[in-house]
């Protein structure tokens, strides 16, 4: 980083202002419009753009495994406190967990109806004790099980949802999604959904509603018997959300780079971001012109993926999108407190990061999805 930009760094990211909450066009609103501070960030990271050096330590799936062990469809992966990986296979219906040096050493889980069992497990998470907890989205049930595989309880939520989140005081979070009114024709028409964040007590009682915070845009059309159609992009804008260990709620709405932190109550404690330069989607010059008024494909890319996270030292670590040509991952490092410190370039998608070790997911040659643990300096 030149001397300027150095010093354009300083002054941007001591500015600290009282605003309003009131992120910008088509960000998450809050329902409490409290005074909070803006962390600004320039284009710029504080420690640059980094490229670290990375060691493999260890690898499972593939077509060569020793252990035999091929991962299906794995969607979530976390990793506790002693380095052991939780898997989520959605392909098997199960969770699988490797210690510290990869070695498989259970599943969690299996297909069915009884205690224990998924019909559709879509996320899942740790507390702080390592019990797994494990949210099956069809059947509107969190199922909980202790580090060692042993189910514990279950629960009912009272709507359909996705994603889960807890944090240090065993509290769950959820996020439920409700569509606009619209009066669906045979035609597409575009939706604009939102979501909100629901906190629940570790018993899955007492359900607190945060937000609601602008998501995606959905097409949506009816057929001749009356069915319905409707679809997505994974690249359209929407908030991502995420609980830090230590309770605090971050969402950001990545249409443009600016989240707001919040605390367990939804009230509003700062919001921070960074200027950004939108990357043009490649794959949006493939849809003919007559299909772009219906389209939910960008024309640019979001400002960051939405399934962001947290490393040990609670710095957040969001991915940037990129197209199909460009082999690096690219991911923007924020502290605690909201100032830019690094952009991490590697050549593999990073799920978790504990201390100075990332667990990522690579496309062997045979189209496998193989599970790997690298050391970084």
């Amino acid at each position: 980083m030149d001397k300027k930009a150095k010093q354009y760094y300083r002054i941007a990211a001591a500015v600290v202002l009282a605003a309003a909450v009131s992120f910008g066009a088509g960000a998450p609103q809050a329902k409490n419009t409290e005074q909070v501070r803006l962390v600004s960030n320039p284009l710029l990271p504080k420690d640059g753009v980094v490229t670290p050096k990375i060691t493999e330590l260890w690898s499972v799936g593939g077509e060569n495994d020793p252990q035999g062990e091929l991962l299906n469809r794995p969607f979530e992966i976390r990793v506790d406190k002693n380095g052991f990986v939780f898997v989520l296979d959605w392909g098997d219906t199960c969770i699988r967990v490797f210690d510290a040096s990869g070695k498989f050493v259970r599943q969690i889980g299996r297909k069915g109806q009884g205690p224990g069992d998924f019909d559709i497990p879509c996320w899942f998470d740790l507390d702080a004790e390592g019990r797994v907890h494990v949210l099956d989205g069809r059947s509107l049930r969190i199922t909980r099980f202790d580090r060692d595989g042993k189910y514990l309880a279950s629960f009912r939520i009272e709507k359909f949802a996705s994603q889960i989140r807890l944090d240090s005081s065993g509290r769950i979070f959820c996020a439920e999604t409700s569509r606009g009114e619209s009066e669906l024709s045979t035609e597409f028409r575009k939706i604009q959904q939102t979501i909100s964040i629901v906190r629940y007590d570790p018993d899955g009682k007492n359900p607190v509603r945060i937000g609601p915070f602008k998501a995606d845009v959905i097409v949506m059309k009816t057929d001749a018997k009356g069915g319905v159609f409707s679809g997505s992009s994974p690249s359209a804008p929407t908030t991502g959300w995420s609980v830090a260990p230590d309770g605090r709620i971050w969402a950001g709405y990545n249409g443009t780079y600016e989240i707001g932190v919040f605390d367990p109550d939804g009230k509003p404690l700062f919001r921070f971001g960074r200027e950004f330069k939108p990357l043009h989607n490649k794959g949006f010059d493939k849809i003919t012109p007559e299909n772009r008024k219906t389209t939910i494909l960008p024309e640019d890319f979001p400002a960051f993926a939405q399934d962001f996270f947290f490393d040990d030292a609670g710095n957040a670590w969001f991915r940037m999108f990129k197209n199909e040509e460009d082999k690096n991952f690219r991911f923007d490092v924020f502290s605690p407190e909201g100032v830019y410190l690094k952009q991490i370039v590697v050549p593999f998608r990073i799920y978790r990061v504990l201390g100075d070790r990332m667990i990522g997911l690579v496309d062997s040659e045979e189209g496998f999805k193989v599970l790997k643990c690298y050391r970084f300096q």
